[in-house]
Order: C-alpha cells, then sequence, then structure tokens
C-alpha cells in the first residue's frame, strides 16, 4: 500500500471517530462546547503527531540512525501533554474531551484495520508486510575463532 494512501484512509477515519465520539457523549453529558472543543484539538494534535511520526519515520535509516525517531517522540509527547494541560486547565470536560480526541486515531486503526479489512471486506491487512517466506542465513558458513573453545 502506498504511504500517502494509507496516510489519507487514517486521517479520514480519525476524523470519523472524533464525530463519532462527539455523538456519542451528546445523549450522556448533552450539548458541551468544552468537550466538543476538547475532541477538536486532541484530534489535531494526534493527526499532527501522526504526520511527525511519518514524517519522521521516512528520515530513520542507515543515513540517519535512529536519532531522529527518538526526538520525534519526544516533540509529540511533549505536543499531546501541552495540549492536554491548556484544556484540563481550561475546563476537566474539555481535557476528557481532548483524551478522547488523542484516543481517536488508536480506535481509527483498530477499527479500519482490525475489524474492516479482516471483517469486512474480507482482504489481507495492508499492513503486514510478512506474508512470503523469509530466507534466514545458515550460521554454519560464519568460522569464528570463538567458536573453538
Amino acid at each position: 500500500m502506498d504511504l500517502k494512501q494509507f496516510r489519507k484512509e487514517i486521517i479520514i477515519t480519525t476524523i470519523c471517530m472524533a464525530a463519532a465520539a462527539e455523538l456519542i457523549s451528546l445523549p450522556v453529558i448533552g450539548p458541551s462546547l468544552p468537550f466538543g472543543l476538547g475532541v477538536c484539538a486532541g484530534t489535531a494534535v494526534t493527526i499532527l503527531c501522526f504526520e511527525i511520526l511519518a514524517k519522521v519515520g521516512g528520515m530513520t535509516g542507515a543515513k540517519h540512525g535512529s536519532g531522529p525517531m527518538v526526538g520525534g517522540y519526544f516533540v509529540r509527547m511533549l505536543l499531546y501533554g501541552a495540549v492536554f494541560f491548556f484544556c484540563i486547565r481550561w475546563k476537566v470536560a474539555c481535557g476528557f474531551g481532548c483524551l478522547a480526541g488523542i484516543l481517536t486515531l488508536h480506535f481509527g486503526i483498530l477499527v479500519l484495520y482490525g475489524i474492516v479489512y479482516r471483517f469486512i471486506l474480507k482482504k489481507d491487512n495492508p499492513l503486514k508486510d510478512w506474508t512470503g517466506t523469509k530466507e534466514w542465513n545458515d550460521l554454519s558458513v560464519y568460522d569464528d575463532e570463538d567458536d573453538d573453545w
């Protein structure tokens, strides 16, 4: 699967999950502007962090090592923490909405690739790249002087 198509599917599913979270909250807590703004803020930060993850994942390799991945992790955690901190300081309902918004990406991936692809469309998971046979190195061809003890 193409990375652009993968990112597009994830973002659309994340936005749909945010709308579902807002609709589910209506009968439970009623119309609440702070909760809705928290869901929007949490969804926005989780999409931004997903884009950072995709960008950093493309930079990781032999040239850069794992440095960008570790740096990207700390940047993403700071973003999550800052948005949640400001939401919870404003209103508690906004903080809970922010948590719901942050979880929309994870539920979106679970629904899209765990349920829809597997049970409804009956397709293989496009993220699974280990379907082919693997060739393992035969370690007996390596003659090492440390082996003769």
